[in-house]
């Protein structure tokens, strides 16, 4: 799909999926240009990438045959949310990825300035109808904090109720979901 100078493959919704190697060889390079990814060890990929991409939970941008945004998601149940907010990103189990109905964006890679504009992508043309909920990670002083979207189709009253009957799930918890 082109959207804007942008070349979109999104194919959990386009159905255009590129092969597997493409994209972890798009992605990984995008997280090396990345100061949050770029020391994250090889072995973590199978946890942290592969299942994404086996369950096209993704959305990669390219801009003049380069790649210039990735960005991931999970379907997570309470369970699963209560898991990520309190364990390490790398212990994320296989079936966290699309255990539920709450959506999380867990990798934003925008390296080169395109965060406004694919922030208006995934609100407009990804997730138009969705509450979107992400993990914001400001180093151990201010520590970590979820910050709640809404794509452009959702009023705020909508977003606003679906957020009342979907809590943020406890941390203090995550220890029943093991």
């Amino acid at each position: 799909m082109r959207w804007q100078n942008y070349l979109i493959s999104a194919p959990f919704l386009l159905g255009n999926a590129p092969g597997e190697a493409e994209i972890l060889g798009a992605a990984v390079w995008l997280w090396m240009h990345s100061p949050m990814h770029r020391d994250t060890p090889l072995s973590a990929l199978p946890n942290l990438l592969l299942p994404i991409i086996k369950s096209e939970q993704y959305v990669l941008a390219s801009r003049d045959n380069q790649p210039v945004f990735f960005c991931s998601w999970a379907w997570m149940d309470e369970i699963s949310e209560r898991r990520y907010l309190a364990e390490p990103t790398i212990m994320t189990r296989q079936s966290d990825w699309t255990s539920g109905d709450r959506l999380w964006i867990r990798d934003w890679i925008a390296p080169f300035g395109d965060t406004a504009r694919m922030r208006r992508l995934i609100q407009t043309e990804i997730f138009p109808y969705h509450c979107i909920r992400s993990l914001y990670h400001r180093g151990a002083l201010k520590g970590q904090r979820v910050m709640d979207f809404r794509g452009s189709q959702l009023s705020r009253k909508q977003a606003r109720i679906w957020r009342q009957r979907h809590p943020v799930a406890s941390t203090q918890s995550a220890e029943q979901g093991r």
